[in-house]
């Protein structure tokens, strides 16, 4: 069985590997090139006591950042094109009948079809992964972008395994209830990148509670470093958000008649008459706890959609 597993899924193994083989040549060559351009800086900016532009050293690499913020797609290729067609295409064919009726059992039948994609789909999210995070390195040590933001945070880490996983059991899934390859596809799409769109934008900011800050108005961005900063809004006494600025009649008198160039001055009187920059954000240092979160969230959604395709294909009339 599991040779015959290999036969039919071997073109597929052959692509993907092929294409990790080329994917890892490029981002070795050039994150070494990357992690040489950061530790010169370094060690220039060390001399010279100034290291406040490192975040800048990589805004040439544009091309290759732009290739690896793409892989953020991979898990939904594997879905679309192992996951659903690894059952829908067996019945619309009709050549589970034939496995069916040569004394192999729906379960055998489904544990070697269903096992060995889901671990090749996982292996290779690791091994993507694994060269991702490597690769981003030297800019995750700079501090640009901010890790825990949309693309950054899904590239990197240990949630690519769990994303893979859940495309290509959503995509089993889809072909269990389905039973056609074209339909399957289309509701693995749907559902892959709507569900990943809800929870990078709205779950994932509220995993922890978020860190509060209250500082002086009109301050500007003065979360920690790296953080994922969720509002920045000056307040007033009011707790209406001033955050646009202040119109003369809203200034309180006391704080009006100063030039210009005497902004600090009135941020200062401002804040006497209770106005304040109040900040939420997620602190850098909870990306992997973020991470041991989001991927336990899809592998056990990735499970109850295999158990959903089990149920489907041993309760199901052939």
């Amino acid at each position: 069985m599991n040779a015959l597993v290999w036969r039919l899924h071997r073109n597929q193994a052959y692509v993907a590997g092929a294409a990790l083989v080329a994917l890892g040549v490029l981002l070795l060559i050039t994150g070494i090139i990357m992690a040489r351009d950061y530790h010169a800086f370094l060690a220039s900016c060390a001399a010279a006591r100034s290291c406040g532009q490192a975040g800048q050293l990589f805004a040439g690499d544009g091309a290759i950042t732009t290739l690896v913020d793409a892989t953020m797609a991979v898990p939904l290729l594997f879905g679309l094109f192992w996951g659903a067609p690894l059952l829908a295409r067996e019945f619309e064919d009709g050549t589970h009948d034939l496995a069916w009726t040569q004394g192999v059992t729906r379960i055998r039948w489904l544990n070697h079809t269903i096992l060995w994609p889901l671990l090749a789909a996982a292996g290779w999210g690791a091994a993507l992964a694994a060269l991702v995070s490597w690769w981003r390195g030297p800019q995750n040590a700079a501090g640009a972008p901010v890790r825990l933001a949309t693309f950054t945070f899904d590239i990197q880490g240990i949630v690519p395994v769990a994303y893979t996983v859940f495309a290509v059991a959503l995509g089993i899934a889809a072909g269990a209830l389905l039973r056609r390859v074209l339909p399957a596809m289309a509701a693995t799409f749907t559902v892959f990148t709507g569900l990943r769109f809800l929870i990078a934008e709205y779950a994932r900011p509220h995993y922890l509670a978020p860190v509060s800050r209250s500082l002086p108005p009109f301050i500007g961005n003065a979360a920690p470093h790296g953080a994922l900063v969720l509002s920045n809004a000056t307040l007033g006494p009011d707790g209406r958000n001033y955050t646009a600025g202040l119109g003369f009649q809203q200034v309180p008198p006391a704080c009006r008649g100063y030039g210009p160039q005497a902004s600090g001055q009135q941020n200062s009187c401002l804040a006497t008459h209770g106005f304040h920059t109040h900040i939420l954000y997620q602190p850098a240092s909870r990306f992997w706890a973020f991470q041991g979160i989001e991927t336990g969230l899809f592998l056990v959604l990735a499970a109850a959609l295999i158990a959903v395709a089990y149920r489907m294909i041993l309760t199901r009339d052939a």
